[in-house]
């Protein structure tokens, strides 16, 4: 077979922008890609079509491959059935099993090789929490799918790389699981990944503090001396070029983080901000650490401006770009 890839695009949350990036991403970029195929409602990409007056082909496909030959003259749209009607702006909890669906197929399909990688729209988690307790976003529930204990989520843009530690739990609770076996397990992950996924021969890597000033010795904390410092020499042992704990009011500097590949960062907003206003609309959040090729776009649901066709849709292409870069890195010829 001739060597070629697909990437899977699933449909996010229904009453959110992702029909509506979706779709101008295929207008926009569809000449400088490969193929990609909507794992989602067709009716909602006809409708948001319709009224944002996209006027995009689309196409119903059974057969994932069938997207090769038709997706520089079609958006080719694998079927996920709705339960209830979308309300652009609206969430329904009645479509949350759907979203999930979306997310499955696109899992089994990255499995299976039908599709070389896939990327998430952004979907939301109060909603599916209400049906999953336990759900805590796409990227520990597609790390349980593939069986990984350890998945990191890094955020990546030409700007800036960052890996949080931890992820979407409380602040306080986060705190509590910054261990040093989970730093030197994360920071290991994210130094086999920049190699794998990125080509760096021997990645850089920061770790960021969790006190101001870094502790300042103790007078502001003891995480770093009792955690952090013990970790990074561990890590280093390990034949892994990290260094720190660098106070994070300087760390994000251009002088400094430019000296690096990555920034390793205690908890979730610790990483996020800094990527959100240093670069948010390139911003990809790539999972790594899983047998399967996974991006999303940096951003969320924006259900404020759902079917009024503000949305930027950079974010969603640079997503495919990633993954489909990795893939052809990684040979994820589809079978």
């Amino acid at each position: 077979m001739e060597k070629k890839i697909i990437t899977g695009l699933t449909m996010g949350e229904p009453g959110g922008i992702a029909s509506e990036i979706t779709l101008k991403v295929w207008k926009k970029y569809r000449k400088s890609i490969n193929p990609f195929v909507y794992i989602g409602n067709l009716n909602l990409l006809l409708k948001t079509n319709l009224l944002l007056k996209y006027n995009v082909p689309i196409k119903l496909i059974n057969n994932i491959n069938d997207s090769l030959n038709i997706f520089k003259n079609y958006l080719p749209v694998y079927e996920i059935k709705l339960k209830e009607k979308v309300n652009f702006g609206k969430t329904s909890q009645k479509n949350s099993s759907q979203v999930l669906l979306s997310i499955k197929k696109c899992v089994n399909f990255a499995l299976k090789r039908k599709i070389s990688c896939f990327v998430t729209n952004p979907i939301e988690k109060n909603i599916i929490r209400k049906k999953k307790k336990n759900f805590d976003g796409h990227t520990h529930y597609i790390a349980n799918m593939v069986s990984t204990k350890i998945p990191v989520m890094m955020l990546s843009s030409p700007e800036i790389n960052v890996v949080p530690i931890t992820q979407h739990i409380s602040l306080k609770k986060a705190i509590k699981e910054i261990t040093k076996k989970r730093i030197i397990e994360t920071t290991i992950i994210t130094n086999q990944y920049l190699k794998k996924y990125f080509g760096i021969k021997e990645p850089k890597i920061a770790l960021a503090a969790l006190n101001p000033h870094a502790g300042e010795n103790g007078a502001f904390g003891n995480e770093e001396k009792k955690i952090i410092k013990p970790s990074i020499k561990k890590i280093r042992l390990k034949g892994v070029n990290a260094k720190g704990p660098y106070p994070v009011d300087t760390i994000f500097n251009e002088n400094i983080r430019k000296q690096f590949d990555v920034i390793i960062c205690m908890y979730h907003d610790q990483a996020t901000m800094p990527i959100k206003i240093l670069d948010f609309k390139n911003g990809v959040n790539l999972t790594l650490g899983m047998p399967i090729i996974r991006t999303s776009p940096g951003h969320g649901t924006a259900l404020d401006i759902a079917g009024k066709g503000k949305a930027s849709e950079k974010s969603l292409y640079a997503a495919i770009k990633k993954a489909q870069e990795i893939a052809l890195k990684q040979k994820n010829w589809i079978r």
